[in-house]
Order: C-alpha cells, then sequence, then structure tokens
C-alpha cells in the first residue's frame, strides 16, 4: 500500500469536510433572524413605524431643497444637518430617479437608523396628483401613489444580509402637519410654509450597528401607473463611531 498516496487522499477528504461544514454557516450568515431591524410592529423608542414615518417628513420638510439631503446630496454632504440628539439618524431617500447614489456618512454610535426606501406623501398644499382636502383624500392619495412600487423591486441590504418579506414594511403614518421654509423649499412653492400631509412609505428601522464600517443598500422600482416616477438605488457607506 502506498501510504504517502493514502495520506495525500485523507488530507483532501479532510479539507472537503471542512468546506461543507462551512457552507451552512455560510448561508446561515446571511438569513433573516430578525437581528438587525426592529419588526415593524413594534414600538421602537415608544413609537409606531407610522409615528417614525411622520417624523422623517417633518425633517425632509423642514430642510430648504438646496442643501436637502434627498434632493440636493449625491454624496454625503449633508448626512449630519439638523439630526439632533434623538436616538435615530435619519437616512435619506434618493430624490434622484434612474440614478444610483452612494453617500458617505459618520454615524454617532448608539443610533437606531431609519431607511426610508420608496416612500409616497400627498398634502393639502401640493397640486395635483398628490393633492388632498381631507384626511381621507391624503390617505387615498398616499397610498395610490405606494400601491405603483414594484414589491419584488424593494431591496434592504445591511452589510451583505438582505431583508427578507418586505411586504411587512409598508407603513402609512397618521395625518401630521409639517412645516418648511417659506423660499427654497422641496415642494417649489414661494411663499407656503406648510400644511397638512398623510405619507406612505417602505421602511425599515435597523437596530444600531456595532463600531466600525458598514454598508447600507436600498433600492426600488414604481410601476404603472406611475412608472414615469423611475427606479431609485442608494447605497451608504457608514462608518459608525
Amino acid at each position: 500500500m502506498n501510504w504517502k498516496r493514502v495520506k495525500h487522499y485523507l488530507h483532501i477528504a479532510f479539507l472537503v469536510g471542512v468546506v461543507l461544514l462551512a457552507v451552512p454557516a455560510l448561508f446561515a450568515q446571511q438569513a433573516d433572524d430578525g437581528s438587525l431591524y426592529y419588526p415593524a410592529d413594534s414600538h421602537p423608542f415608544g413609537m409606531t413605524y407610522g409615528d417614525w414615518v411622520v417624523a422623517y417628513w417633518q425633517y425632509i420638510f423642514s430642510i430648504p431643497l438646496s442643501t436637502n439631503p434627498v434632493f440636493a446630496d449625491m454624496v454625503g454632504v449633508y448626512c449630519n444637518l439638523d439630526q439632533g440628539s434623538g436616538p435615530v439618524y435619519f437616512l435619506a431617500a434618493s430624490g434622484f430617479p434612474g440614478t444610483h447614489i452612494t453617500r458617505t456618512c459618520t454615524v454617532p454610535a448608539g443610533k437606531a437608523l431609519w431607511v426610508p426606501n420608496l416612500l409616497n406623501e400627498c398634502s393639502t398644499v401640493e397640486p395635483p396628483p398628490s393633492h388632498g382636502d381631507n384626511p381621507q383624500e391624503l390617505r387615498q392619495c398616499a397610498l395610490a401613489g405606494t400601491d405603483a412600487v414594484v414589491l419584488n423591486s424593494v431591496k434592504f441590504v445591511v452589510d451583505g444580509h438582505s431583508i427578507r418579506d418586505v411586504a411587512r414594511f409598508r407603513v402609512q403614518g397618521p395625518l401630521y402637519h409639517f412645516v418648511m421654509p417659506a423660499h427654497d423649499n422641496i415642494l417649489g412653492l414661494e411663499g407656503v410654509t406648510g400644511g397638512s400631509s398623510v405619507a406612505d412609505a417602505y421602511a425599515v428601522m435597523l437596530k444600531p450597528l456595532r463600531r466600525g464600517y458598514h454598508v447600507i443598500h436600498f433600492e426600488g422600482t414604481f410601476g404603472p401607473p406611475h412608472e414615469d416616477w423611475g427606479s431609485y438605488s442608494v447605497t451608504y457607506n457608514l462608518t459608525v463611531q
């Protein structure tokens, strides 16, 4: 018997066994076990997901168009603008349809992350098709816009881990009031300083990330009858410190 050859084959068999044992662990790392995010029916920091939809939109409305993290930032220069000292850090959706954007930001450690993907809001001050005169009209208007989202296009990925069953993260907020600058506001309405609105969104509240480097990606596409609203894709390179 050639023991040298036997040892060679035993070594190969050992390596194959190690690889086979590692494969389940690899797939387990990609599994969505819910550890990354707060459930959609939970109350992070005492607020529902719907309440956080409202808080996000009030934050976005309050910032001038020229420095707005949604509509004026493709690289992350306005990441920390007016974030405040609360427990949640707002990432920003994309205001650039058809374009993949990458933002690089530094996030304070211990902050949860609100990740807004595709959203639609309607208000009492915008023209049709984003107009409503009462809460019922506003709810129906917001709902109709987000109904056009192509569900299988909606993706949330955190450090290579995809969040599954994204339909559960569609949420509509309650009626809310917003304040915006009289000039250079995101609605382009000169002299208008606020109104009432309802918003509908696909969004996820991530639990605080450990210190270090992280990559968050989200994307999605609107379909009929709003396919002209386009597709959106955002990657955040985050340093948590």
